[in-house]
C-alpha cells in the first residue's frame, strides 16, 4: 500500500476541509445527501433556553413523493436519543447502532426533538442503555398518547407553531438539571475535536477517571460505550467528507481520523456501510 506521510496527508486534507467549509452544507449522517436533497427537506431549530440542559435542537422533515415509487431514506445517526412525532411512527427512539432506514411514500412530514448526549437520562428511571436500539412509547417523556401528541404538534400550520406546541407538552415534565449531562457534553466535544483521543483509555485519562468508570457513565447516560461512540463519530465524519469531495486521499483520511492505516478504516467502513470507502465515494458522483 502506498504510504502517505502524516504531515503531507494533513496538509492536503486540511485544504480540502477548508474548501468544503465554503460550500453549502449537506445533511450530516444522510448516506446519500445529494440525492436526498432532491426529495426531502430538513430544517433544524434551536430550543428555548429552558430546554437547553436536555435538548440539542428541534427538527422537521418534509417530503413529497406523490405519484412516485416509495423511497428509502438511510441515515447514520449520532449517539443521541430522539422523540419523533409522525403519523403511525410516533415514539421515543434510543441510540441506533447501525444504519437507520426509513421508508417514505406519498406526502408527509415529521417533527423531532434531539436530546443532548446524556440529556434523556434525567427523564428516565433507569439507564439510557435500556433503550438502545429500541423504540418505546413517547408517553414516557410526554405523558400523552400518540394520537393526542400528533394532533397537538402535526396539526400546526407552521414550524414555529409546532415548536411552541412541542415545548408546551414537554415543559411540565422537565426534570431538574443534571450536572452529569454537562460532563457528558464535554466528553463528547473532546471526542469530536480534531486530534482528540482516539482510544477509550486515553479519553478516560483526559477526564481523570478509570476506563471502567467512563464505561459505566456512558451506559447510564449515553446508551452506548465510549469505544463505540468514538468509532461512530469517526465513521460519520468519513462518510460526510467522502460524500462531499472526491479529492480526499483515503490514507490521509484514515490518519486524520486516528486509524492505524487505510485498511483499518476500510474494514470499519465496510462493516457498517456494506462497501469500501472508495466505492462509497464513487457512488456519490452518479
Amino acid at each position: 500500500m502506498k504510504q502517505v506521510t502524516r504531515a503531507s496527508g494533513e496538509s492536503r486534507l486540511g485544504k480540502t476541509r477548508q474548501h468544503l467549509s465554503d460550500q453549502p452544507a449537506l445533511p450530516r449522517g444522510v448516506l446519500n445527501p445529494r440525492d436526498s436533497a432532491k426529495r426531502i427537506q430538513v430544517w433544524r431549530y434551536p430550543v428555548s433556553e429552558r430546554f437547553s440542559a436536555f435538548l440539542d435542537h428541534h427538527w422537521v422533515i418534509e417530503w413529497n413523493l406523490t405519484g412516485q415509487e416509495p423511497q428509502e431514506q438511510c441515515v447514520l445517526p449520532s449517539p443521541h436519543a430522539h422523540l419523533v412525532v409522525s403519523p403511525r411512527e410516533t415514539a421515543l427512539f434510543g441510540v441506533v447502532r447501525g444504519v437507520e432506514a426509513r421508508r417514505l411514500d406519498g406526502r408527509g412530514r415529521a417533527f423531532g426533538l434531539r436530546f443532548r448526549a446524556g440529556g434523556l437520562r434525567p427523564f428516565l428511571t433507569g439507564p439510557v442503555a435500556a433503550l438502545t436500539g429500541r423504540r418505546v412509547s413517547a408517553a414516557i417523556v410526554t405523558g400523552q398518547d400518540d394520537a393526542t401528541l400528533e394532533a397537538a404538534i402535526l396539526g400546526c400550520e407552521c414550524h414555529e407553531a409546532m415548536i411552541r406546541a412541542a415545548e408546551a407538552v414537554l415543559e411540565p415534565r422537565l426534570p431538574a438539571p443534571d450536572r452529569t449531562v454537562e460532563l457528558i457534553s464535554s466528553i463528547i466535544a473532546t471526542i469530536r475535536h480534531d486530534g482528540g483521543p482516539r482510544r477509550a483509555e486515553a479519553l478516560a485519562g483526559a477526564f481523570g477517571m478509570s476506563l471502567r468508570t467512563l464505561q459505566r457513565l456512558f451506559c447510564e447516560y449515553v446508551g452506548v460505550s465510549p469505544k463505540w461512540t468514538i468509532r461512530r463519530y469517526r465513521l460519520q465524519e468519513a462518510q460526510y467528507l467522502l460524500a462531499r469531495s472526491d479529492e480526499i486521499p483515503l490514507a490521509a483520511l484514515a490518519s486524520d481520523l486516528g486509524y492505524f492505516d487505510q485498511a483499518h478504516l476500510a474494514g470499519d467502513f465496510r462493516r457498517l456501510f456494506g462497501c469500501a470507502p472508495a466505492q462509497y465515494r464513487d457512488r456519490q458522483k452518479s
